[in-house]
């Protein structure tokens, strides 16, 4: 056997491991009891344990140390050398971490993910600090053997969006931010609430939502043979090669979930859509967090809350929910995309969302820093959100406590929602050049060349690019945000007249 395919042998292995920590994330998530918590920790505690010495063994150092030489370099094809330095990559990361530091983060944050469901519950942040502080700690722990380009903060952020730093986000963020305060001062001076009395005075059965998501799940192209939709409290997508679970949440207030399904949708297309001949391999997995993200919205955003799409799926809304047979398709358009300050991330609209990115980038660098305290997030969150939007929220629940993703040690993941949103916007706008009829096909329902073209020029790809030359390849240039403000200004002054 050659060293390249020992190293195969041993990512398969790896990705083994990886599938069953996957599922037990997945059933914690879904449908474990809450007094479960405890065995679960342990169990994952040493499949993370396992996980991290079959990469950072002796073997994999020799193959990985072999395989980068020059002269075994000039023996792989393109597809080679890209799997051996994704391979690198990985262990690179993590052969400078105590195994011993592997378990306790993995056990501290399904102790926190518990700790974190019942503060949301009781909305009572002293309860989940803890937690928190624990979380952050070990994580600081983590970087020091990691290492990092100039900051704490930067090995988080290179973790979820490779070859990022907290630098190169600040100089995209910082005239982002800008430039959306100043469309969103715009919409709100014209004081207008498009839409309204849509959803406001009615109600939207659960069970009803549930069917019609399925329905446009399968209508997306999500292969239900491979895969599942279950329902979580945080709506979420885990990837197991060839088993993707996508999870939704509901509310008979209105049928926003169309939406979050569209957008899990996206994340699980591009999951089913990896490259079958590369499973097992580190090559065979996403190119980065942003990436993942950009598919999410782009289905969300650019298809699930466009016109066209609405000629499509109103009708069957109206069959489903009859109390918006009074209501116009146009009316439903402004309503899905009316622009209102919220204080949840998930419910906000396209607008305003990646400002609520900004706020927990700003938030994540500071802690980094040690510029803050976790016991002030709190208070540091509501000044923020009252500085970015406006408004102010009532309770932790509303801000601190309603995301997952601390609870699960995943600092520096936030900027790659706001990346997503830019990749997704100059991906889309090549997708328009590209495919023909377009806008017909999503208005006809039919999602396929979408969907195809997408698995062709990214998702077949698996990690063989990195985003950077993805980006350039199929768009001829850098990420830049000026896509995504242009979407904006054009679709949201025509709604508001601006």
């Amino acid at each position: 056997m050659s060293t390249y395919e020992d190293l195969l042998e041993i990512s398969e292995q790896l990705q083994n491991i990886q599938r069953s920590l996957s599922l037990l994330v997945w059933d914690e998530r879904t449908y474990m009891p809450k007094g479960a918590v405890e065995g679960r920790s342990e169990s994952k505690a040493e499949l993370s344990q396992l996980y991290h010495e079959k990469l950072t063994s002796e073997k994999t150092k020799r193959c990985i140390d072999e395989l980068n030489k020059e002269s075994a370099q000039a023996e792989l094809d393109e597809v080679q050398k890209a799997a051996v330095r994704e391979m690198t990559r990985d262990f690179e990361r993590k052969y400078k971490v105590p195994d011993e530091l592997i378990k306790k983060m993995s056990k501290a944050s399904t102790k926190a993910q518990s700790a974190w469901e019942e503060a949301r519950e009781r909305s009572d942040f002293e309860h989940f600090l803890p937690h928190l502080e624990k979380q952050i700690e070990l994580k600081k722990e983590a970087a020091e053997y990691i290492g990092y380009e100039n900051e704490t903060y930067d090995a988080f952020i290179d973790e979820y969006e490779p070859g990022f730093t907290a630098e190169k986000v600040k100089k995209i963020f910082d005239p982002m931010k800008k430039e959306l305060s100043s469309i969103v001062s715009k919409i709100l001076s014209k004081d207008l609430e498009p839409g309204k009395g849509v959803f406001e005075g009615k109600t939207f059965p659960v069970k009803e939502q549930k069917k019609l998501c399925r329905e446009l799940t399968e209508d997306l192209g999500f292969d239900f043979e491979h895969g599942r939709l279950d329902k979580a409290v945080h709506p979420f997508t885990i990837g197991m090669d060839d088993d993707v679970r996508l999870t939704n949440r509901y509310s008979e207030e209105n049928i926003t979930s169309i939406f979050s399904l569209m957008h899990e949708t996206g994340h699980a297309l591009y999951e089913q859509g990896l490259p079958s001949e590369w499973y097992g391999q580190h090559l065979g997995g996403y190119i980065s967090m942003g990436y993942h993200e950009s598919q999410s919205r782009m289905w969300e955003n650019f298809v699930g809350r466009s016109r066209e799409f609405l000629d499509h799926i109103f009708p069957k809304l109206c069959e489903n929910f009859s109390g918006l047979k009074k209501h116009s398709k146009d009316e439903f358009y402004r309503r899905i995309n009316r622009v209102k300050p919220t204080f949840i991330r998930v419910e906000a609209d396209e607008v305003t969302y990646n400002l609520h990115i900004a706020l927990r980038y700003d938030i994540e660098l500071g802690l980094f820093r040690d510029e803050l305290e976790p016991e002030e997030t709190k208070v540091v969150w509501e000044n923020k959100m009252d500085e970015y939007l406006d408004i102010v929220p009532e309770d932790p629940a509303q801000g601190v406590l309603q995301d997952v993703h601390w609870s699960a040690g995943q600092f520096g993941y936030f900027p790659t929602y706001a990346l997503g949103n830019l990749y997704a916007a100059q991906i889309f706008d090549t997708a328009r050049e590209e495919i023909d009829g377009l806008k017909d096909d999503i208005s006809q329902g039919r999602f396929e060349s979408l969907r195809g073209w997408l698995r062709e020029n990214i998702h077949q790809h698996g990690r063989k690019y990195k985003a950077k030359k993805m980006t350039e390849r199929l768009t001829g240039e850098e990420l830049t945000a000026e896509y995504h403000l242009d979407h904006l200004e054009d679709k949201y002054g025509s709604i508001y007249g601006l």
